[in-house]
């Protein structure tokens, strides 16, 4: 059994590498890349290393050579900020050319990404956006807003919510680790970005109009590399 991955239902797979991938449609879809990162907080005064490279751009290379997908969308929230624009754009022209050369590239757009088209027309980067995008019977989209419902039998797949969740040996040993949440017409993604640090989903609450509303049913951890479903009941929606 390959732990790194797993149906989740039919035509819906969840990769450890957080990721998740719908066979049928062909697409590859992550969630939360906040390219830019260290620069925005530098420019904010949190002195982050910005040698330091969280290797985002690499690691999405990598599924995309792994899975060729027709197309890889991802599900808002592309840059952090536009605070230093130069750098930004110099990302986004790398996420362009290492990733768009290889798949359509289609950047949804979240709360951070305000700006995102107007800066790719200033750089001559011709990727389609939007604000969600249809793989019936599911809809992706980032969560941020209500935009939309899946068909009957679908999900609504989205980020925005950065989940993670504690485990611990139950002594002094604990790791807060990714997840995805599980629900029977949502899936939340984790943030494919290391620099965004997880939400603890069992003591925070939910931003997400679409994960405010639902019950989850259990959560699926990242654990190094590999997936560990955690089938106890989460808390209810408010």
């Amino acid at each position: 059994m390959n732990h790194s991955r797993f149906e989740l239902a039919p035509g819906l797979w969840l990769d450890a590498r957080r990721a998740v991938w719908l066979p049928e449609h062909g697409v590859l879809a992550v969630a939360d890349l906040h390219l830019g990162y260290p620069w925005s907080h530098r420019a904010s005064g949190n002195l982050l290393p910005i040698a330091a490279d969280d290797g985002t751009i690499r690691r999405l290379r990598d599924l995309v050579d792994d899975y060729r997908p027709r197309e890889c969308v991802v599900l808002g929230d592309v840059v952090h900020g536009f605070a230093t624009p130069a750098p930004v754009r110099e990302e986004l022209r790398r996420l362009a050319v290492e990733i768009g050369a290889r798949t359509i590239l289609r950047l949804l757009l979240g709360n951070h990404d305000l700006w995102l088209p107007e800066v790719l027309a200033e750089a001559g980067l011709e990727l389609p956006t939007g604000r969600s995008h249809q793989c019936r019977p599911h809809l992706l989209l980032h969560g941020h807003i209500s935009d939309g419902e899946p068909e009957p039998g679908g999900r609504v797949i989205f980020g925005h919510e950065h989940p993670a969740i504690t485990l611990s040996a139950g002594v002094a040993t604990s790791a807060r680790c990714p997840c995805f949440l599980v629900a029977d017409d949502a899936l939340v993604l984790p943030a494919f970005s290391t620099w965004a640090a997880g939400t603890n989903v069992l003591e925070n609450e939910f931003m997400s109009p679409y994960a405010q509303r639902t019950p989850f049913r259990k959560a699926v951890a990242i654990v190094a590399g590999k997936l560990l479903p955690l089938p106890w009941l989460m808390r209810p929606p408010a």
